[in-house]
C-alpha cells in the first residue's frame, strides 16, 4: 500500500504539469487479470482505478444507424482503496440509483464510497496488428485506451493553437461535460469463475464498464475551445 500512496504521488504531479494520465480499465470483466475472483470478490484495479487518472474501458459494434455496446471483458467495478473523488459522487449515485436492480450481489463488490471505473470508453475489438509478417485481429482495453489517447491528443491541439495550456488532469472537465460522449446504455462486463455470474451493467449515464461513455470529437471539442 505505501508503494501504491507514493505513486498516486507521482500521478497528481504530472496531472499538475498539464499531463493527462490514462490506462487502460482491463479485460477480465470484474475479475482479476488471471480471470478468477479470490473468495468471491471483483478486483478493484489499480491503476485504472486511481482518482488520478482517467481509467479507459471498451466498447464494440455501433455504426450510423446503431450504437455501440459494452464489451464483455471491459474492467470495471469499484476501488478497493480510493475513495470516490467528488467529480464522480453524482454520476455514481445516479447509477447506483437506476441500476439498483441490476447490481451484482452486494457481497463481491465494495460499496463503501470508492472510486468508481472507468471514467470513459472507446472501441476495443477488430483491430488489426501485423505479427511475423501477418495480420491478425486483437482486442482489449488496451486497444481502447490509445484510441482514446489520440482524441486526447487533438483536443490538446485545440488548447495549444489557442494558445492555452494542455488539459492535464481532465477527469473533472469530462464529468461537467457528459453530454459530449456517446453513451453506451447496452451490454455489460463479464463475471468470471467465482465471481457471482454478474457483472455490472451498461447504463444511462456513468457506468463502471464504459464510464462516460465514447468521445465525441466534436461536442468535446466544442468544450475545450470555451475553456480559458
Amino acid at each position: 500500500m505505501s508503494y501504491m500512496q507514493r505513486i498516486e504521488v507521482e500521478f497528481m504531479k504530472m496531472g499538475a504539469r498539464g499531463i493527462t494520465l490514462l490506462f487502460a480499465s482491463g479485460d477480465s470483466g470484474v475479475a482479476p487479470d488471471g480471470g478468477v475472483c479470490k473468495k468471491g470478490k471483483f478486483a478493484g484495479q489499480w491503476p485504472a482505478g486511481s482518482p488520478w487518472v482517467t481509467g479507459v474501458g471498451g466498447s464494440e459494434g455501433g455504426s450510423t444507424t446503431a450504437p455501440e455496446s459494452a464489451w464483455s471483458g471491459s474492467a470495471g467495478g469499484f476501488s478497493d482503496r480510493w475513495a470516490r473523488p467528488a467529480f464522480q459522487t453524482d454520476a455514481v449515485a445516479a447509477y447506483l440509483k437506476e441500476a439498483a436492480s441490476t447490481l451484482p450481489a452486494a457481497t463481491h463488490w465494495n460499496q463503501t464510497g470508492t472510486r468508481g471505473f472507468p471514467d470513459v470508453a472507446a472501441q476495443a475489438t477488430n483491430f488489426i496488428v501485423i505479427n511475423g509478417g501477418f495480420a491478425e485481429p486483437v482486442a482489449g482495453t488496451s486497444c481502447a485506451s490509445p484510441t482514446f489517447t489520440g482524441i486526447l491528443s487533438l483536443l490538446n491541439d485545440v488548447r495549444l493553437s489557442a494558445g492555452k495550456a494542455t488539459l492535464g488532469f481532465v477527469n473533472p472537465f469530462f464529468y461537467q461535460n457528459a453530454a459530449a460522449f456517446n453513451d453506451v446504455t447496452t451490454g455489460a462486463n463479464s463475471a468470471g469463475i467465482g465471481c457471482g455470474g454478474k457483472g455490472f451493467s451498461a447504463a444511462k449515464g456513468w457506468d463502471p464498464v464504459t464510464g462516460l461513455g465514447t468521445p465525441n470529437y466534436e461536442l468535446l471539442a466544442a468544450a475545450v475551445a470555451a475553456l480559458k
